[in-house]
């Protein structure tokens, strides 16, 4: 990099002046071309077959839409086929990297206020609403689950919806889903209880109700994270605020996909609001929400039990509010279990699910290799081998995930090292697991925006946007 005497305008190498690519033009086409590529992904997941956007009800009526019907056919996605679209697609989310690669460029010297980052963040999220799913069928889950409940009157965390195989949704849910009951928390499920029976049989109407509940959750977290920035990282408030804001995983997958974890997300980040300014049995009880829409959260209670603990004034006063915190936490979870409860078979569903492998992270790598391992060497069958290897790994990886969150928990000195010490335990739980799903970044990104920008910063959030690579990008007709 060098410095013009005259200008005083830094470079990079023979490229443009940094100043250049961050002056209000560059800013204007960046956003002209982030809005561009959105609405292309927007109108390529309306092709009919079902690899960028779900196949739905939404594609049944923009094929009777004379002017939508023509547009896919100008644009080429009317008949293209699953390579092309997923050619096109990854051409996309390489671009809309770029785009966002660039903004982050533009914030870190030139920030701009909350009502920019929000507009950007409206607009891009009314392109993604009226869309159909975006890369994955969950959606479609979520309301069979409510569908189960309010209009059969059955308990979804006992039946599946494999029982009313003649609802229009059936055909839609993916294959998995189709035989397992729910697995997520209680209040995420009279969430989706409340949304199907807003919608009724209209499906169209039901997926828009769970894509906006999911974008206003996300907006929940946009705000939280400007507030807790704002009181306690003010330099890193405008472009941390807007780091989360406009990645494209963030919004592909919440308003896109409709996904749960940014509730779950949107919760946890609320708690942290609340511990930070000192409200403990408030943040807790959020905290204890937000475990009981997707249970990922109980890592961030046993960190913060282990917190308190740890800097006690003495054993008797830890004990007395430990106690009162276990109250909170049984009557949560006993107040929001009661109208599902039927004793440990309420939790079959999830345990069966924890069984779950794919090879996407370091966690399935090893798995995999050292059941080819045990089955070349010891001369195992191949399904002997990798249930072994699956019971080594995770014994081996919950051991490393309890030492680093004891670890990381050591590490905080005040209330004010949460969402260091959250970040880092959030990151070792997914590298430790052996089952991941790209949506599962929920998990980590809103308190990598929490976080000092360095080098870990940088990498956590390239590759894990770069996993939205690893979406469900099968066509309708696979049954998958």
């Amino acid at each position: 990099m060098a410095a013009n005497a005259e200008g005083g305008r830094a470079t990079v190498g023979k490229g443009l002046p940094r100043r250049e690519l961050r002056s209000e033009l560059a800013y204007l086409g960046m956003l002209s071309l982030t809005f561009f590529l959105y609405m292309a992904l927007a109108l390529s997941s309306l092709a009919p077959n079902g690899v960028i956007g779900k196949m739905s009800t939404i594609h049944m009526a923009a094929q009777r839409n004379v002017f939508l019907r023509n547009l896919l056919v100008v644009c080429g996605f009317q008949n293209a086929g699953p390579l092309r679209l997923r050619i096109f697609l990854y051409l996309v989310l390489v671009l809309l990297a770029a785009c966002y690669l660039w903004a982050l460029h533009i914030f870190r010297h030139r920030p701009r206020g909350l009502p920019s980052i929000l507009s950007v963040w409206l607009f891009l999220n009314l392109i993604l609403l009226f869309v159909p799913p975006l890369l994955s069928r969950d959606v479609f889950s979520y309301m069979f689950y409510g569908k189960i409940a309010t209009a059969y009157g059955h308990n979804p965390y006992l039946v599946t919806p494999q029982r009313f195989s003649a609802d229009p949704l059936f055909p839609l849910t993916s294959l998995y889903w189709k035989n397992t009951p729910v697995v997520y928390g209680p209040v995420f499920t009279l969430l989706s209880m409340l949304l199907t029976r807003m919608a009724g049989n209209q499906i169209t109407l039901g997926i828009y109700l769970f894509k906006s509940m999911a974008a206003l959750f996300n907006l929940a977290c946009v705000l939280l994270i400007w507030h807790i920035l704002g009181k306690h990282a003010p330099r890193r408030q405008a472009f941390g605020t807007m780091l989360y804001a406009w990645n494209p995983l963030v919004l592909i997958h919440s308003v896109g996909g409709g996904h749960n974890d940014v509730i779950m997300a949107a919760f946890a980040l609320a708690a942290l609001a609340l511990l930070l300014g000192g409200k403990r049995f408030s943040g807790f009880f959020l905290l204890c929400i937000s475990f009981m829409v997707k249970y990922v959260t109980l890592i961030l209670i046993a960190s913060y039990v282990l917190y308190l603990f740890l800097k006690r004034e003495s054993l008797k006063g830890w004990a007395r509010e430990a106690f009162f915190l276990g109250l909170i936490l049984l009557v949560v979870f006993f107040a929001f279990y009661a109208p599902f409860w039927e004793g440990l078979r309420t939790f079959s569903p999830l345990l069966e699910n924890l069984k779950l492998r794919n090879y996407n992270l370091p966690a399935g790598w090893l798995l995999a290799a050292l059941g080819g391992l045990l089955h070349l060497v010891l001369r195992l069958g191949i399904q002997t081998a990798f249930s072994a290897a699956s019971i080594l790994c995770s014994l081996a990886f919950s051991l490393l995930f309890v030492v680093c969150l004891v670890r990381f928990t050591l590490r905080c000195r005040s209330e004010r090292d949460f969402p260091e010490c959250w970040f880092l335990i959030t990151l070792i739980f997914l590298l430790t697991r052996s089952y991941f799903l790209s949506w599962y970044m929920f998990w980590v990104f809103p308190f990598l925006c929490l976080r000092r920008w360095d080098g870990l910063s940088r990498f956590t959030l390239l590759a894990g946007t770069v996993t939205l690579y690893f979406a469900d990008l099968m066509p309708y007709s696979s049954g998958g």
